[in-house]
């Protein structure tokens, strides 16, 4: 009865899909072994939650279909932008990538066994004597940190696996040479903009609706206003470890990229 009781206290993390919580200082601990290494260990896990999130989840891949007004050829335009609604080079996308989805299943998996500890945690709550209500918020606190930041990794992470088939789908058969289309207004520096940070593909048909609150109606451009769009746009400064033209290390981890992500 007491330990549950104890477990019953309200506790000071709070979780939601949106926002998760996890009010531990990072000193106070119990003197037991199991309960602060466990207490240490969601401690940690919500750090890599919340550095991920922010991280991870501040670039916005755009998908634009646009109409050659000229010829009636139909293309569609694939690139991103980083917080600052700057153009990021193909070479960063690529990265971000391969981080987002590697990074997020290494977490999953610390999470998953993190949930092991659990268990132990709560039967040792009754060798803390006294304490033991101290730290009993935290105990409790550690599956609700593990639940909600493994739905919050997996959202994002998730979102990185479809922009990343969508990102890989437009660089087979993309335009090489951006002055070939019909663009009256092409200059060298969008030419270089547009093969530094774009993929531009004709198709016969435009693919499913990929921005969500907007029409296939509203979403279709005519290539002038569309390029006209990107040129406006500046392009961010790249870090040159970031670069990988060629998605290293993509193909691996798609094969395993949808694993578990259904249950988010």
């Amino acid at each position: 009865m007491i330990m549950l009781a104890l477990l019953t206290i309200g506790c000071q993390v709070e979780v939601s899909a949106q926002k998760l919580k996890w009010n531990w200082d990072g000193k106070t601990l119990s003197g037991n072994e199991k309960i602060d290494t466990y207490i240490k260990t969601i401690d940690t896990l919500y750090n890599k939650v919340q550095l991920y999130v922010e991280t991870m989840d501040k670039y916005k891949m755009e998908t634009i279909p646009f109409v050659d007004k000229v010829t009636g050829k139909k293309y569609e335009m694939a690139y991103m932008l980083d917080e600052d609604g700057r153009l990021v080079s193909r070479g960063t996308v690529n990265w971000q990538c391969v981080q987002a989805i590697m990074q997020g299943t290494n977490i999953i998996l610390d999470m998953t066994n993190a949930a092991i500890l659990s268990t132990n945690a709560v039967s040792t709550l009754p060798e803390l004597g006294l304490k033991a209500l101290k730290f009993a918020k935290y105990v409790k606190g550690g599956p609700a940190v593990i639940s909600e930041g493994t739905k919050a990794i997996k959202n994002v992470r998730k979102r990185w696996i479809n922009n990343s088939r969508i990102w890989k789908d437009m660089k087979v058969d993309a335009i090489q040479n951006p002055k070939s289309i019909n663009y009256e207004k092409m200059t060298d520096d969008l030419a270089e903009k547009l093969n530094k940070c774009v993929y531009i593909k004709e198709v016969k048909e435009f693919s499913e609706t990929k921005q969500e609150g907007k029409s296939e109606s509203t979403q279709i451009k005519d290539m002038g206003s569309a390029l006209n769009d990107i040129a406006n746009l500046q392009q961010a400064e790249e870090d040159a470890r970031k670069s990988n033209e060629n998605m290293d290390g993509f193909d691996d981890l798609m094969k395993d990229g949808d694993l578990g992500d259904d249950e988010a």
